[in-house]
């Protein structure tokens, strides 16, 4: 008696599928010893997965607009004038969802964080910065990096799992489709260590195929069975002529033909369904075979372990892990909305039959030639019935207290479950506060922050492997060959692309996950801390600020990320001004010119003239009068900068610096006076004559009173600029209250 082999849950032997040797039970070389097995597996796999491409289908049509009836079924029981109508609410479901998922990368500067090893370790952030934003661009540069992204968002949210995979181990290209097109055995646990084999159906053009085997010594050197791909193609390949009359009778003929007209033979002949299928390892690498799905006599490709592990392959995005931690029971929003929105769609049916119904006239015909004779005749502004016919008289049914309360219900239910559009609070009341607004505000527009770090974990898992290929592989496309120039470009080495530690890859979360309320609300909370984060956390918070009212694109405008000021035309003006300043000619201030720009300009000069009178490297005899020229001029400008409300933090920094020279100036004068002072006591005492320079006949109380009119002037000074900025800001905090409630007035009315 022999004992029959193993059978794995779905249904294939044991060893077929690991291709063991039943006597010694050793591995080989490949679990899969032929194309037999490959094609045995993926037929089971394909059965298997029936019930649950139907309700797939089902899921998708609901999605697509299908209505909630059969149509077919309504005409054939005499109901085909009932309404039957899909309103779409699964499809705006949908669209918000997706709205989520394309912010989470339209509103990022950088879609990743790499971390490089080499360099000095002041400097490997900024190499960081380039190296993920030139990467960023190289992903936003590929054509179908926005489509291939918003299919693996739909099937990762409409179905529960999308899957992102690779053909090659170079290529950073990647595919997406979802459970329909990547076969993998049920009860597999979600995760990619255990997915032990796995197929996809794809579709390729003649000349598709003949690009693989070009160049047939190459081509089998990489796994290629140049004999086989020969085979399909002469297979397939059904007509030669425009007329489509004749058939490919060899290799030679259609290898002319096509090297001929390779477009138009291409195209005008059927596609091959070919299966890539990735299979497990011993080791944990993955091999990658490709056959043809309809009768195949060997591989097409085959490379053993291609892959060093399954993530290199592909990557699995769910939605979750289901009711038993496997891919096959991840259920999405498809499933999780599709019976309120068929019973909605359903009520909302009814509701317009009863309506049309209620607005109707029923007439009863007493016999069948009554029914067939039934005609109106009017006389101006009567209207006459044919006999035997009689109106019906009917209450129209209250909608409002029989399907109205059971709709609304129904989408209250709906929206808890979705937990897309939140509706908390006493939604009937028109006061609301400002707390009670920000929440609903909050909560308008979100998903749940465990969906969000689910695509995250595998959206870092992704692009991990995205950057790791581009970075590393020997071959690179025109895309991967830009993005090395443009770091060159920007003083970031090959050898430091290279040192990128990829265990560390991520990717950049999007402030508010998703939604542009939340982000709304997040930098608010931090624009109110601001003021105690470093000048580079506050010009982030500003790009990032700016970033969400003008759009990613035109932020460099406003903030740019180059923290140097830009120089304008009136740059050029101040640096003049200084010039005309130090020879001693008056400089005018107008009020259009830009003096933020001015002050940066005048202030370095005013501060060296301090720092050398205070160092006694200047001489302050001759000094003190550019300085006091600069002080009056920048005080001039502090006085229009004031007014301007975005410009505090320069204002408070030129403010600092205007008391510190008006002090520079009230201790010289105070000085010189007291120098004055004293040797005019010396002269008097020897009989001697005021010197050149001293005013004749000024006694000690006149130079006190002239110093103490020079202070009034220098307080008067500072206390008109003082009134000036304590003016405009009152200004500007009475705008920002009659902003706020007009604000709670118009959100009042429409409440």
């Amino acid at each position: 008696m022999t004992n029959n082999p193993p059978v794995t849950p779905s249904g294939l032997n044991e060893f077929d599928l690991l291709n063991l040797d039943p006597d010694t039970l050793t591995p080989p070389e490949s679990r899969l010893r032929d194309v037999t097995a490959a094609r045995s597996i993926y037929d089971t796999l394909r059965k298997a997965d029936e019930k649950s491409s139907s309700n797939r289908a089902r899921t998708d049509a609901m999605f697509d607009g299908a209505p909630p009836y059969d149509q077919r079924v309504l005409h054939s029981t005499g109901q085909g004038n009932r309404t039957n109508l899909n309103f779409g609410e699964a499809q705006r479901y949908l669209d918000v969802s997706m709205s989520a998922y394309v912010d989470l990368y339209t509103s990022l500067d950088k879609l990743m964080h790499v971390k490089t090893q080499l360099g000095d370790p002041a400097a490997r952030q900024d190499a960081n910065d380039i190296i993920a934003e030139e990467l960023t661009q190289m992903l936003r540069e590929w054509p179908e990096f926005h489509s291939s992204y918003l299919r693996l968002c739909t099937e990762f949210t409409k179905h529960g799992v999308g899957v992102a995979y690779f053909e090659d181990p170079h290529n950073w290209n990647f595919r997406v489709c979802g459970l329909g097109d990547f076969l993998i055995p049920r009860q597999t646990p979600a995760s990619e260590e255990y997915v032990e084999v796995a197929c996809a159906r794809r579709q390729y053009l003649l000349h598709e195929l003949y690009a693989f085997i070009k160049n047939p010594e190459a081509a089998a050197k990489i796994g290629w069975d140049v004999e086989e791909v020969k085979r399909v193609i002469v297979k397939n390949a059904r007509t030669s002529g425009r007329n489509g009359s004749n058939t490919y009778a060899d290799w030679e003929v259609t290898q002319r033909e096509m090297k001929n007209n390779d477009l138009y033979t291409g195209l005008e002949n059927t596609t091959v369904q070919v299966v890539h299928m990735w299979v497990r390892e011993f080791d944990g690498s993955v091999s990658l075979l490709m056959f043809a799905e309809e009768s195949p006599k060997s591989f097409m490709f085959k490379q053993t372990s291609m892959f060093n592990k399954p993530e290199q392959a592909y990557v699995m995005f769910s939605y979750g892990v289901g009711t038993n931690g496997t891919y096959h029971s991840v259920r999405g929003l498809g499933h999780r909305i599709f019976n309120h929105v068929q019973t909605s769609n359903r009520i909302r049916c009814q509701m317009l039959d009863s309506a049309m119904m209620s607005g109707a006239v029923l007439i009863q015909t007493e016999t069948q030639r009554a029914l067939e004779d039934l005609s109106f005749t009017m006389y101006g502004p009567y209207s006459i019935l044919s006999p035997n016919v009689k109106v019906i008289e009917k209450a129209a049914p209250n909608l409002t207290q029989n399907m109205v309360p059971a709709l609304n219900d129904l989408q209250s239910q709906l929206a808890a479950n979705v937990d897309l559009v939140s509706t908390y609070g006493n939604q009937s009341s028109p006061y609301r506060n400002q707390l009670q607004t920000e929440h609903d505000l909050a909560v308008s527009s979100r998903l749940t922050g465990s969906t969000i770090n689910l695509f995250y974990s595998s959206w870092s898992r992704l692009l991990k492997e995205v950057v790791r290929r581009a970075v590393s592989s020997p071959r690179r496309n025109d895309r991967t060959k830009a993005f090395f120039a443009r770091c060159a470009e920007r003083g970031v080495t090959e050898q430091t692309i290279k040192s990128i530690d990829h265990n560390k890859t991520v990717a950049v979360k999007a402030i508010g996950a998703g939604s542009a309320a939340n982000r709304l609300l997040a930098l608010r909370e931090l624009n109110q801390i601001a003021g105690s984060y470093d000048e580079v956390g506050r010009r982030n918070l500003i790009r990032d600020i700016t970033s969400e009212r003008v759009g990613r694109d035109l932020v460099d405008r406003y903030a740019p990320a180059n923290p140097e000021p830009r120089m304008t035309v009136d740059a050029k003006i101040a640096m003049l001004e200084n010039q005309a300043m130090q020879s001693g000619q008056p400089v005018t201030v107008l009020d259009s010119e830009l003096h933020g720009m001015h002050l940066r300009v005048h202030n370095p000069l005013l501060q060296q003239l301090v720092a050398g009178i205070d160092s006694g490297e200047v001489d302050p005899m001759q000094a003190l009068p550019l300085v006091e020229a600069i002080y009056n001029h920048c005080a001039e400008h502090l006085q229009y900068l004031s007014a301007d409300p975005s410009a505090q933090a320069q204002l408070a920094e030129s403010k600092q610096l205007m008391q510190i020279a008006q002090e520079v100036i009230t201790n010289f004068n105070r000085k010189l006076q007291a120098e004055q002072r004293k040797a005019m006591e010396a002269g008097q005492a020897e009989g001697q004559q005021p010197q050149e320079g001293q005013p004749a006949g000024q006694s000690p109380t006149e130079m006190k009173m002239q110093e103490h009119q020079l202070k009034m002037q220098i307080a008067q000074q500072k206390a008109q600029i003082e009134m000036q900025i304590k003016q405009a800001k009152a200004d500007q905090d009475l705008a920002l209250r009659d902003a706020e409630r007009a604000l709670k007035l118009s959100g009042n009315a429409t409440s």
